[in-house]
């Protein structure tokens, strides 16, 4: 199963490094995820991904809150039916320099642009103001669209 934002050509899509908090520098384990509030309007996606599980790596979690996102996909383990662009950012030099940075924006992204063009028009100030989050794990891939910039901080980490 392809999606049709995976599909589309041309598009220079571009991963950059996202570091909503200092001290991102080190692989994340896994991640989850759950839904809060009871209306549409009051809806937020609660995310935890969990560093205090790589061994030597940071020993708290990142807990993050997305109000409203527009929408989310994930996928477990390997990059697959879900879209990633090559060339990902790795983690800064040193014994984790070969994984994938875990915090990321997508710019110029076509999933967000295909949001965009179906609820605003182009002369709208918010057409441009949804945002490509996407979360890498060992085990997981989260992708987020939302308007606004999540609140994210830190969190003892928790046994797995």
């Amino acid at each position: 199963m392809k999606f049709e934002w995976q599909e589309k050509k041309g598009v220079a899509e571009v991963a950059e490094k996202w570091l909503p908090l200092a001290g991102i520098n080190a692989p994340c384990a896994d991640i989850s995820f759950s839904w809060k509030g009871k209306h549409q309007k009051g809806l937020s996606l609660s995310v935890r991904m969990y560093f205090s599980w790589v061994t030597d790596g940071i020993e708290n979690d990142l807990e993050m809150t997305f109000k409203q996102p527009l929408a989310i996909r994930w996928e477990d383990e390997l990059p697959g039916i879900i879209f990633s662009l090559n060339g990902l950012p790795k983690c800064p030099d040193g014994q984790f320099s070969q994984w994938t940075h875990p915090t990321l924006i997508i710019r110029d992204s076509s999933w967000a642009k295909t949001y965009a063009d179906s609820m605003y028009s182009k002369s709208c100030p918010e057409y441009g103001k949804i945002t490509h989050y996407f979360l890498v794990s060992m085990n997981d891939l989260v992708h987020v669209l939302c308007e606004s910039e999540p609140v994210v901080q830190w969190v003892p980490g928790e046994d797995d």
